[in-house]
């Protein structure tokens, strides 16, 4: 989608809460279009590729991890063969700049297949039990995808189980810090039933996906109990304005 086409389904009302940076995902000097300053973090389009806020600083995250290369965007990973990556989504900014490299393999979760198995072309993965040998990826991407996970300790753990040792984690979740995490479903003569409002968030794939798990303040303890070295990466004023990435937290883990 070029600039224009972006701008023009936006609207002109959102030009005067836009702000002008870099994107880290497509490397463009872009404008990053603010359509709901209410949710700024799932917006804040950059004009080229698409990214929303989370997305980029995910991408901000990751460049940092590979500082050493020298890289400047997201991009320039589909270039570097030695780095062999796990990305929980088919769809999106990330695909869309990296194409289909051998060494980057994406997946989506549907609903009646197995982990292994393709539908449309796209590889389906169940992150509660993925089908990938252990110690296969240098580097794990997902966006907001644990929120929707059943039993997201078992996620974890086979994330732990496919990542390289000294491989990472890189994710995003909704994450509140005034309470801690807690499930908003739970188990009731067989049956799963919400104890909480439900809350869905729509996908491009899915629709409409209920969230089970509020994660909270005692993530970061959570995800070090399961083996993980955990830095929380909250972004900065600088970074915000610099990037785009408005309102966000991202968590970089590390299989010891």
């Amino acid at each position: 989608m070029r600039p224009a086409t972006v701008l023009r389904r936006a609207g002109p009302g959102c030009l005067w809460r836009s702000r002008a940076g870099r994107c880290p995902v497509c490397g463009h000097r872009t404008l990053f279009l603010v359509v709901d300053a209410q949710r700024i973090r799932e917006n804040a389009w950059c004009l080229w590729c698409r990214s929303a806020s989370r997305n980029r600083h995910v991408a901000a995250c990751i460049l940092d991890l590979f500082a050493d290369r020298g890289l400047s965007r997201l991009r320039d990973l589909a270039d570097i063969e030695s780095v062999s990556i796990y990305n929980m989504s088919a769809r999106g900014c990330f695909a869309r700049v990296w194409g289909k490299p051998a060494h980057i393999t994406y997946s989506e979760y549907f609903d009646g297949c197995c982990s292994g198995e393709v539908r449309d072309g796209v590889l389906c993965q169940d992150v509660e039990q993925l089908s990938f040998d252990d110690d296969s990826f240098d580097l794990v991407i997902s966006e907001d995808v644990f929120e929707h996970v059943r039993d997201y300790r078992k996620g974890l753990r086979e994330v732990w189980r496919v990542l390289k040792p000294g491989g990472y984690h890189v994710f995003s979740v909704p994450l509140g810090f005034g309470h801690p995490t807690f499930s908003r479903f739970e188990g009731r003569a067989g049956e799963e039933m919400p104890i909480h409002p439900v809350e869905v968030h729509g996908g491009p794939i899915r629709g409409e996906i209920p969230v089970r798990t509020s994660f909270g303040y005692d993530l970061v303890p959570l995800l070090e109990s399961f083996g993980f070295q955990v830095r929380l990466e909250i972004s900065r004023y600088d970074e915000a304005r610099r990037y785009g990435t408005f309102d966000c937290a991202t968590f970089v883990t590390r299989k010891c």
